[in-house]
């Protein structure tokens, strides 16, 4: 339930904490995946490792805290905020047992002891994880759903503004966001892709040049082609998530404002 009176900007500022959160959060763990996958592989199975590779709970945990206890953020999409709490109740003993395990494994501690507080600390770790894992995705499939939600009526006050460019912009990056998570689908219907890419194409070359969208254009043809390969089979997953990744922080720097500023 959205607060009376909330204006489409309230919205955004109000859920860009949380976004921010999931954005990183899931950088780090595209990035890491070739270290993460095989160190919670090993430790299911029970193999020893001299090293270690865990997602970055301890700053997701502060994001959120942080989040919870932002004015703007709280209880404005009460939807977010329940399921955040439902994340930060295993963060809260999932993070220090992670930064706990990281250093032992960092002083090499099992040569101290022959792995006999790495294996009582992966029996804690394993089912807290195997909380965490569905508690996290089901909050970041709310926060995506919500952003898209402010995302369009956001583009709507600008169409009536008349604020082209910001609107052109605002609807270029739906249809990236669509097309990235075209990923998440078994096959990928290519005709379906393609029309979404001309799309994107079209609204891109009305782009006025300014200084903060300086790489976004190239980031965006990298992110494109990234994604035709891997349509085509040549490109893995995590590549293209990593390249639509570095496409939405290209345009960080970005002022809406500036967009349509009579020169």
């Amino acid at each position: 339930a959205l607060l009376a009176g909330n204006t489409t900007e309230d919205k955004i500022d109000a859920i860009s904490p949380y976004l921010d959160a999931t954005n990183n959060y899931n950088h780090v763990i595209v990035t890491f995946d070739f270290a993460i996958a095989p160190s919670l592989e090993k430790m299911r199975s029970g193999e020893r490792q001299t090293s270690i590779s865990l997602p970055n709970f301890a700053d997701l945990k502060k994001d959120l805290e942080e989040a919870r206890a932002n004015p703007k953020t709280a209880g404005v999409f009460q939807d977010i905020d329940a399921e955040a709490d439902a994340v930060l109740a295993i963060l809260k003993d999932l993070a220090p047992l992670a930064e706990k395990m990281e250093s032992y494994y960092s002083s090499k501690g099992y040569l101290t002891d022959d792995y006999a507080a790495a294996a009582q600390m992966t029996a804690q770790f394993l089912p807290l994880y195997d909380k965490f894992e569905p508690a996290y995705d089901k909050f970041d499939a709310v926060v995506t759903q919500r952003f898209k939600e402010v995302r369009l009526a956001q583009l709507e006050d600008m169409r009536k503004e008349g604020r082209t460019n910001a609107a052109n912009y605002l609807e270029l990056s739906i249809k990236t966001r669509d097309l990235a998570d075209m990923l998440d689908s078994e096959n990928i219907d290519k005709s379906a892709a393609e029309t979404k890419i001309a799309e994107i194409n079209e609204l891109a070359a009305k782009l006025p040049d300014v200084p903060a969208l300086g790489s976004y254009k190239s980031n965006l043809n990298r992110f494109i082609g990234t994604f035709r390969s891997y349509v085509a089979g040549t490109e893995d997953a995590n590549e293209v998530v990593e390249d639509f990744n570095d496409l939405v922080r290209s345009s960080q720097n970005l002022d809406l404002g500036e967009l349509d500023k009579k020169k």
